[in-house]
């Protein structure tokens, strides 16, 4: 017997969102740069024309369209042979053949596979810069976050959880590969739970409840949820996202919960 459906009593319950108009105020841009300097991993990173992070040996020349492509096509196919092999098996190679380009072409823009690394999870970690943001400014119209808030922001979350799942899944394990991604990924983390503890509290919940206790909660449960869903074969849809957001929003936002 399959999980219940959540059911919405029809005089107190928002109505379901059309996709297109829930995350209508959460925008996530392709790719940002990684932390205030520009850096990551110490390679002097600098970002070209589209915003994409790039490893050390691409940095020190200006990216043409043709290159950015094929930088772009070098990270997705890290992705794709992180997800099959884990990263720790994953080689140069590998990267490479799903790629459909030689290791020359790879050495052009990474110095190796940990350079690799580290572009992409700035990438990853600097695109929840955006959810930060959401966090920090919604609701839009003031007053306390309402269901429909909550639930673009996990829309959200869960767009960015998909486009990044391998490394998602793999965070703790990564973070041990090198002190600064550890870095980086915690202070990903301990910034959109912090802007969600904010909007936490005895006036907004009707109950006692530690801020931030609870906004680390609920991204361990988004996270957690989002692999164990994956893992047994559901992908996330609708229903799950609505159910999420209904359990969210009711524990922290709803006083009359």
């Amino acid at each position: 017997m399959g999980p219940p459906r959540v059911h919405h009593d029809p005089a107190t319950a928002p109505k379901r969102l059309d996709r297109s108009n829930a995350t209508k105020s959460v925008s996530i841009p392709r790719a940002v740069t990684s932390g205030g300097n520009g850096s990551a991993g110490g390679a002097g990173r600098v970002a070209p024309a589209d915003g994409d992070t790039v490893g050390a040996p691409a940095s020190k020349r200006v990216l043409r369209s043709q290159g950015r492509r094929t930088m772009r096509k070098l990270l997705d196919a890290a992705m794709v042979a992180i997800d099959r092999r884990g990263y720790h098996a994953t080689r140069v190679n590998d990267i490479v053949e799903i790629a459909k380009t030689s290791h020359g072409t790879f050495y052009l823009y990474f110095s190796n596979k940990e350079d690799l690394l580290r572009a992409l999870v700035a990438e990853a970690t600097g695109e929840t810069q955006s959810l930060y943001d959401a966090l920090s400014t919604f609701p839009p119209q003031g007053g306390a976050p309402q269901w429909e808030d909550v639930h673009g922001w996990i829309r959200a979350y869960s767009d960015l959880w998909t486009r990044y799942a391998p490394l998602f899944r793999a965070w703790t394990d990564l973070a041990t590969i090198d002190p600064e991604l550890a870095e980086m990924i915690r202070s990903a983390f301990s910034s959109m739970s912090g802007a969600l503890a904010r909007h936490i509290g005895p006036d907004s919940s009707g109950h006692i409840i530690d801020p931030e206790a609870a906004g680390l909660a609920t991204l361990a449960m988004l996270d957690r949820f989002h692999y164990l869903r994956e893992f047994v074969g559901q992908p996330i849809d609708d229903v799950a996202l609505e159910t999420m957001t209904t359990m969210v929003y009711r524990a922290l936002f709803d006083k009359n919960a």
